[in-house]
């Protein structure tokens, strides 16, 4: 007898309609062949038909419905199915195509039935199954039987026979058993469909520790790999990469495997792994081609190539989504991309694309108001404001009262209805806020908002409200309408960007004027991006940590600032920073030129304490020097041994760096001072090697001096005297030629090399300059031309 071995499982992404439609597909083998069972349910009747092909197999299945989507459906394409939406004028069709073979069957009979062999006697039905196979249908024969057909009847109490769920092992699940981790399994799909991932990778792992071998283990994985995409966190890429590898090697026909796909390209990208994401991309682009996932594909593909400056495919890939989806969200997505592609070059064509959202798909936006919320204010800052005041409007009127940004979005709502000169909107949206200030401060601030408004319903022309402003200023000097009109003016400066303008007012305004600082972090942000650090110093000098920049913004006018000698507003700004900021791998930066600014400010003790945290924090080679600036804080301070514990630490970090000539300086004097000749050698040896190598002689000849009195006292004449010709070449001071020259003479005298020694003395009288090195170097000349002329005489 043939064996037949069935393996059947439930994907579980079955799609459900507003009008009671209903597709899923089970899948399993027959005899070791794939098969799968498309399932259509409809609350009322409808019609399916098959279309042959000349060899009488099934070319296509049409099922027609006399109801219209309530929302748009993407096609699906599967191991066995291509499903295609087809939308009419009064209806909607599905078209089922095969991928291999498919066959039609009407199941809409009860066959736990007395009678359960049904005729078929109408061509609609509520319920169709399309079955898709590869060679031939499973568990049907087609030879005909050749013995009697006699009915098997069942009674009402027995019922027809059914074996129910079966387990891992092919063997019946009791409906007594089992329940938990069916229940488990339905508790993560509900937290997944909420969105609440954390508590879905809880439940997740509860439920694999709980029960190992559950039927359910393939969709927990592809849940739990949701939930980590879902959290968008970095710290989770590893994980997500390394789990949906696994996942898609194991289940390589399931029918979430085009998402699949899709996350690991989307997680590479994220990890600047663009190589490895390119292949998965075009894995989605070769494989599964229309499906939905490919389609986001092609669009988060094409944004990697846009941020990677490869601009040229990225418009005809978010075109291309947007003329081949279905899905009305995805549409939006594309449409939303090709906005942002021509925000920079073309606002109008741009504006264009946003609108084609908002009036197809209104509510698109409300599904992760975050996001698109700080889209609106990207859009905003390139001056477009008309349909991001429009969005933003749908937006705040979805939102309740407590959402953490209702008040931010309702006061940009006001500001760009305002700057789109959509003014009775504007108007509107003030007087709501000022319905229930937060405070005093904000409720003076919007009412000043409003009265210009409304002053800019009187007079739109910027140039002749500025006149205005300036004759009130002239002509109420010192009254409550010039100290007005001055904020008014400030104000219509602002908006028009004419910071140098209002920078210019600075000593008529408070030091703390919002708007003047706002106009004074303008100016630096322009400052940084045209890299004029002398300029953003200049004006960082004047306000420092008063200056609302985002952290790295403040980062970079430090720099400057150091850089150009500002050293009191660096220290201020660094200050600031550091209370702020809670992590500590956040704060190594910060610390490190906080330590440079209070060495420069001869702060030592503050300096040798954020130089220490700085150090203890390290993790960038750019921040090495910082244990430079601990060592010298700490030899300022006296406290030497600390220092000198920091040596190798030092030689670590710095080793051959040209800061470390100065370390090995203050090292020497102290073996000179407790005459530890070596100490003295090790480190005047390291002081000359690394001038030699920076071509930096700023301690010669003093160091070779301290190094040649070392070696004299251990007899090396020879060494002393290659040292002090090395010496000589790169000293220019007449004084130290003249030491140089006399120690040669004495040196060569004691080697017994005479002639070099005379010559040597003879160099040395010759230096233009008095000295009593060279009255010394004249009296050994004399002295040794003496003794030699009387041994030539004997």
């Amino acid at each position: 007898m043939k064996q037949k071995f069935i393996l059947i499982f439930l994907y579980f992404c079955s799609l459900e309609f507003a009008f009671g439609l209903e597709l899923y597909i089970n899948g399993g083998k027959e005899n070791n062949k794939n098969f799968a069972v498309l399932n259509i349910i409809h609350d009322k009747p409808f019609l399916c038909q098959e279309t042959l092909n000349r060899n009488s197999e099934v070319e296509s299945i049409l099922c027609k419905f006399d109801q219209k989507l309530a929302s748009r459906v993407s096609s699906s394409n599967t191991l066995f199915f291509v499903i295609e939406p087809e939308l009419q004028k009064k209806g909607f069709y599905l078209r089922i195509t095969p991928n291999k073979k498919i066959k039609l069957f009407n199941t809409a009979f009860n066959i736990n039935t007395p009678y359960p062999i049904p005729l078929e006697t109408n061509i609609e039905s509520k319920r169709w199954q399309i079955v898709g196979y590869e060679d031939t249908l499973p568990f049907l024969e087609d030879k005909p039987s050749e013995g009697l057909n006699f009915p098997i009847t069942f009674n009402d109490i027995i019922g027809y026979p059914s074996i129910g769920v079966l387990d891992v092992r092919m063997s019946p699940i009791s409906d007594n058993t089992g329940s938990a981790d069916k229940d488990s399994f339905l508790k993560i799909q509900s937290l997944i469909a909420n969105k609440s991932y954390r508590e879905a990778l809880i439940a997740i792992d509860e439920m694999s520790s709980l029960f190992p071998n559950t039927i359910f283990k393939r969709d927990i994985l592809y849940l739990k790999i949701i939930a980590l995409d879902g959290l968008a966190s970095e710290e989770n890429y590893e994980d997500i990469i390394t789990l949906a590898k696994t996942w898609q090697n194991a289940y390589p026909t399931d029918i979430h495997i085009s998402e699949i796909l899709y996350i690991i390209a989307k997680t590479y990208a994220k990890m600047d792994f663009f190589e490895e994401a390119s292949y998965y991309y075009r894995r989605l682009f070769d494989e599964y081609k229309g499906d939905q996932f490919e389609l986001l594909a092609r669009l988060d593909y094409g944004k990697n190539l846009y941020l990677r400056g490869e601009r040229k495919l990225v418009l005809n890939l978010y075109q291309s989504v947007l003329n081949e989806t279905q899905n009305l969200d995805i549409a939006s997505l594309a449409s939303i991309a090709l906005g942002e592609y021509y925000r920079e070059m073309d606002k109008e064509e741009a504006q264009k694309y946003l609108q084609s959202v908002l009036q197809a798909n209104p509510t698109f936006f409300e599904k992760d108001v975050p996001t698109y919320y700080n889209m609106l204010k990207q859009w905003t800052e390139k001056g477009i404001y008309t349909v991001p005041a429009q969005i933003a409007e749908l937006l705040f009127l979805s939102l309740d009262e407590d959402y953490p940004e209702y008040r931010d979005i309702l006061k940009d709502v006001a500001i760009w209805y305002d700057k789109s000169e959509n003014l009775p909107k504007a108007h509107h949206y003030y007087q709501l806020l000022l319905q229930n200030p937060t405070d005093g401060k904000e409720e003076e601030e919007i009412k000043e908002l409003d009265d210009i408004l409304l002053l800019k319903l009187d007079e739109d022309d910027v140039e002749k409200r500025l006149e205005h402003y300036d004759y009130v200023l002239k002509n109420y000097e010192g009254k409550e309408e010039a100290k007005k009109a001055l904020e008014k003016k400030i104000e219509t400066l602002f908006q028009e960007k004419h910071y140098e303008e209002i920078f210019a007012l600075r000593n008529e305004l408070e030091e703390n004027n919002p708007l003047l600082l706002g106009a004074v972090a303008a100016l630096v942000k322009d400052s940084l991006s045209e890299d004029n650090c002398k300029s953003a110093a200049y004006y960082g000098n004047l306000y420092a940590e008063k200056i609302p920049l985002e952290e790295s913004e403040k980062f970079d006018l430090l720099q400057c600032l150091y850089q150009n000698q500002q050293y009191i507003p660096a220290q201020k700004i660094a200050q600031e920073a550091l209370q702020k900021i809670t992590k500590a791998e956040n704060k190594e930066k910060w610390l490190y030129y906080l330590g440079w600014v209070e060495y420069q400010l001869q702060n030592y003790p503050k300096a040798a304490l954020a130089s220490r945290d700085a150090l203890n924090l390290l993790s960038k080679e750019k921040y090495n020097d910082i244990a430079w600036v601990l060592f010298m804080a700490l030899n300022h301070e006296k406290r030497k041994e600390e220092a000198f514990n920091l040596l190798p630490i030092l030689e670590e970090k710095l080793k051959d760096n040209e800061k470390m000539i100065e370390i090995y300086r203050i090292v020497l004097l102290n073996a000179l001072e407790k005459k530890d000749d070596t100490a003295i050698k090790i480190y005047a040896q390291k002081i000359i090697d690394l001038q030699n190598k920076y071509q930096h002689y700023e301690y010669s000849p003093w160091v070779e001096l301290s190094l040649v009195e070392t070696l004299n006292r251990e007899a090396k004449f020879q060494e002393s005297l290659q040292l002090l010709l090395s010496a000589q070449t790169h000293i220019s001071k007449p004084q130290e030629k003249i030491q140089i020259y006399y120690l040669q003479g004495y040196l060569n005298h004691k080697l017994n090399k005479i002639p070099e020694a005379i010559q040597a003395y003879t160099e040395c009288e010759a230096v233009d300059i008095q000295s009593p090195w060279k009255n010394l170097c004249i009296d050994a000349k004399k002295l040794l031309e003496s003794e030699t002329t009387e041994q030539n005489n004997e």
